[in-house]
């Protein structure tokens, strides 16, 4: 569009440069006749300032909608971030909660203990690469700036 706009301006340009010099070339007794031509000529000017104003319109409008985009893919990704890293925290919470039911089993003689040793030996390697996969999402989170709220006041 913007390109077409830009077409349109060379042609007006190029016919009001046409129509400067037809003005300049006409003799005295012909300025009867240039009225109608000063008037295209005017109007003319007027196209060519309205092609400019569209033009830079487009540019604007352009601008924003690729604003927009962006804000957009910033918020999809940021919300994928935080639905992952709440969704391993509450799995981190269900773990945990298992866990002190087996210590509270233990503790009223149901299990024994290498029972309680070999699942705590579970949960924890469980727990620490939840952990370590949860701080990734996070690390990244805050390098693309998820949670600095001044970042996502400036692009809205």
């Amino acid at each position: 569009m913007s390109s077409f706009l830009f077409l349109l301006q060379l042609c007006v340009l190029r016919s009001l440069y046409n129509s400067a010099a037809k003005l300049k070339h006409c003799s005295k007794p012909q300025t009867t006749r240039l009225t109608p031509l000063m008037q295209i000529y005017r109007l003319k000017q007027c196209c060519l300032v309205l092609l400019c104003l569209g033009s830079v319109l487009c540019a604007h409008i352009s601008s924003s909608l690729a604003q927009e985009e962006a804000l957009r893919a910033y918020e999809t990704r940021c919300l994928a971030y935080f639905t992952e890293i709440i969704e391993i925290q509450k799995f981190r919470e269900m773990l945990t909660i298992g866990a002190e039911e087996l210590i509270r089993r233990y503790n009223t003689g149901n299990i024994t203990k290498e029972e309680l040793d070999a699942t705590l030996q579970v949960w924890y390697i469980t727990e620490s690469e939840l952990r370590q996969k949860v701080t990734k999402i996070y690390d990244t989170a805050y390098a693309e700036k998820c949670f600095d709220t001044t970042t996502r006041k400036e692009e809205k």
